[in-house]
């Protein structure tokens, strides 16, 4: 199981710009859910008169909008590392070289059957 893990957490590093597009793509459906929810009370209530809890939906929109900034302040921080590292650890108009992973205590005690 820990193996699984960390090979997950390593792939996760290797794919972080996919895993945040696919982030944001999930936050905009479910934004595009709520407001759509919001847009079929508001007609249900002045067609039908159903009444629609309106704010239910202005609550899932501030719920909503809070995970797409946390997942743009996410891409952020990825970004402005990956631009540092890009123009301060490489050779102008060559792309970083992707760096090895250290063994770590965990994995040396593995290998000597600790």
């Amino acid at each position: 199981m820990k193996k699984t893990i960390i090979a997950l957490g390593q792939w996760g590093q290797k794919h972080w710009l996919q895993l945040i597009v696919i982030m944001s793509i999930v936050m905009m459906i479910f934004l595009f859910l709520v407001l759509f929810s919001w847009l079929f009370g508001y007609w249900s209530n002045a067609l039908h008169g159903t009444h629609f809890e309106l704010m239910s939906c202005w609550s899932g929109v501030t719920a909503v909008g809070g995970g797409i900034a946390t997942i743009v302040g996410l891409a952020k921080a990825a970004w402005t590392k990956y631009g540092y590292d890009s123009r301060f650890n490489s050779a102008r108009y060559m792309p970083p070289v992707p760096q090895q992973n250290s063994p770590t205590g965990a994995d040396n005690k593995e290998k000597k059957g600790v």
